[in-house]
């Protein structure tokens, strides 16, 4: 429900105007700072940018696309943009697609899906095929602990660039080893 006191106004372009004069304003920007970027905090009103990637970040942290939505809905001075929505709801879909676990096979590193369709399309772009290794299984490729952060990079943006639907929009949690 919005109201015109609330301190947020939600752009299509999914840039967050936080108007720091509200009585909310505290409220909501420790609840923005889990899913956006502060890009500019002058006096009156600060702008904040939620991003492919500060939602990558609050996905991991726990957050689901439902907690995003109703963080947005309840600070908003007026309606949410269904395509901000369904943005937040596709980027945090995303999230727990592509694994990079340790494998106790070989001690080494491995990319693991639970969608052989996805782990197929993402092992045959050429900036990620050139980290992989052997194919461990249908599911599994060997990633050598070297490449492990250009691993993830790479795979964030290919995921991002899928053509393969995930099978639902459940927020998984999966761990890469230090």
């Amino acid at each position: 429900m919005t109201d015109p006191s609330n301190p947020l106004i939600v752009q299509s372009d999914m840039t967050v105007l936080l108007e720091t004069a509200s009585p909310a304003a505290a409220a909501a920007a420790a609840a923005l700072a889990r899913f956006a970027e502060l890009e500019k905090a002058p006096e009156h009103v600060h702008t904040y940018r939620i991003t492919p990637l500060s939602l990558w970040n609050a996905a991991v942290a726990g957050l689901s696309a439902a907690e995003v939505e109703h963080t947005l809905a309840r600070f908003a001075k007026y309606d949410v943009s269904p395509s901000v929505l369904a943005e937040v709801v596709d980027q945090m879909g995303r999230y727990g697609r592509l694994r990079l676990v340790r494998d106790h096979d070989t001690a080494a590193l491995a990319l693991t899906s639970d969608e052989p369709p996805l782990i197929e399309e993402v092992s045959r772009e050429r900036s990620v095929a050139e980290l992989l290794g052997e194919r461990l299984d249908g599911n599994r490729i060997a990633v050598r602990l070297g490449d492990r952060g250009r691993s993830s990079r790479r795979c964030f943006a290919s995921v991002g660039r899928s053509r393969t639907r995930p099978a639902s929009t459940r927020v998984r949690r999966s761990m890469v080893p230090s």
